[in-house]
């Protein structure tokens, strides 16, 4: 029977939760610093020490503790650094109809996989400022985040050097440990930056009602056929200049009762070719259902409102990107696509707001699970609609509409149980393979844990 089979794919990230469940998992986090995100406050995520021991070195003693992850202070406290690690396990089925499986032979079947093995140090150097590294792992080795922040300065704000996401669309700014869903939607993996080298900004006003980003990039974008590769750190294909602002139009019950709004701007000058693609909303294949293939323009203009709402339980978002790219060989071709999503808490909770952000950072159970006790995590459901354009004149990268169910059991703070249905169609793909008329459904579950 196919239900019988779906749980035999998934019996990995399953019996990963139920090993999670009955040790307690990891310790739970600090509530404060649980599942801040890159843009807050560089001096929040290292205040406060531990219980731990102390060894002496040649330039002074060192302090090695636990503490939402592995630190070593310098007894000066002028140098800190943190160590984390994530572990997601992915299994699943893809099926698909004649249409995509004559197209893409290698789509369907039964896949289980490490979908992220990440290694990330944080640090705080001589009272100058923070910096990251973040290495991944799992199917292709690469650099994830490499900079370094300075201090605030009065008006500009933090300033970041380094190999960094770009500050653009809402979903595309939320770390991927804190999605309501195991992907991200289709048009923010199509029409969204990936990590690219450069300089950026960002600030906060009107006691954190406000944010606003800006940064110059050079795009480093890869052509691999990898599907996280838009992340690789490549040949330089042209340069970016985003911005991003964040308001809160209503914020009360601290965070519990909130509205969002956003919108992000990005010019792209180009001396290479360009490629948008698309996976179907899973790390389970690395096949692009919608792909422009490689695309000459010499410029492009982004835009990218963005809505959120929060109210209790519920919680409600959404946004609309569009392309427009100029010049080239392939004329001016408007590339676009849209998502919105409901979910709902079904313990009581609420998600989690970073004012000094402008995004999302994740779900904090009110009570853990504990074999024998009254805790039970927290369980939230959700739905979303995803649609992404990418066919448009002498582009033919085709539409894909995809419908995603989640179930999602927070463990903890630091791990997490999802279940995710996937439904796309694909339709208008001229580019080779082409494709009209191909149906998908993706069964997939993740069990994901942050040390």
């Amino acid at each position: 029977m196919l239900w019988i089979r779906q749980l035999a794919i998934w019996r990995a990230p399953l019996a990963c939760a139920v090993l999670a469940a009955a040790l307690g998992s990891v310790p739970a986090q600090a509530a404060e610093e649980a599942k801040l995100s890159d843009e807050s406050d560089s001096k929040r995520w290292w205040q406060g020490g531990g219980a731990g021991f102390t060894l002496p070195g040649l330039i002074g003693n060192w302090h090695f503790y636990q503490k939402d992850g592995f630190r070593i202070d310098h007894s000066d406290g002028r140098l800190k650094m943190k160590f984390n690690a994530n572990l997601w396990v992915d299994a699943g089925n893809i099926g698909a109809n004649d249409v995509l499986e004559t197209a893409f032979p290698n789509l369907t079947g039964d896949t289980a996989q490490f979908s992220r093995a990440r290694v990330t140090m944080r640090g705080w150097a001589f009272d100058a400022g923070d910096f990251k590294l973040q290495l991944e792992f799992a199917q292709q080795p690469q650099i994830k985040d490499s900079w370094f922040r300075f201090e605030p300065l009065p008006y500009i704000g933090r300033i970041r050097v380094g190999n960094m996401r770009e500050p653009y669309s809402l979903e595309n700014s939320t770390a991927g440990g804190n999605l309501t869903f195991m992907s991200r939607s289709l048009p923010t993996d199509a029409l969204a930056p990936g990590r690219n080298i450069g300089i950026a900004t960002t600030h906060t006003v009107f006691d954190e009602r406000m944010t606003w980003s800006a940064g110059w990039f050079w795009n480093t974008g890869s052509f691999d056929s990898f599907g996280g590769a838009k992340d690789a750190v490549s040949n330089s294909i042209g340069r970016d200049l985003v911005g991003r602002v964040t308001g809160l139009a209503r914020y009360a019950d601290e965070g519990r009762d909130l509205i969002h709004l956003g919108l992000s701007l990005r010019h792209q000058n180009y001396h290479d070719q360009v490629r948008v693609r698309a996976v179907s909303e899973t790390a389970l294949t690395d096949d692009d259902l919608v792909d422009t293939g490689r695309i000459s323009p010499n410029s492009s203009l982004q835009f990218n409102p963005e809505f959120a709402m929060v109210s209790g339980p519920w919680s409600f978002q959404a946004e609309y990107f569009h392309t427009a790219f100029k010049g080239g060989s392939s004329g001016d071709p408007r590339l676009n696509g849209i998502y919105a999503f409901a979910s709902y808490l079904l313990t009581g909770e609420s998600r989690h707001y970073d004012r000094g952000a402008g995004v999302f950072d994740g779900v904090r159970p009110k009570r853990k699970f504990e074999w024998g006790g009254d805790g039970w995590g927290a369980w939230e459901v959700a739905l979303r609609l995803s649609y992404v354009d990418l066919t448009d004149g002498a582009v033919g990268g085709g539409r894909q509409t995809d419908v995603t169910a989640g179930l999602n059991w927070y463990i903890n703070d630091d791990s997490r149980l999802m279940l995710n249905y996937v439904h796309g169609r694909v339709n208008d793909r001229t580019v080779h393979p082409a494709v009209d008329g191909g149906r998908v459904n993706v069964f997939q579950a993740r069990f994901a844990i942050d040390f």
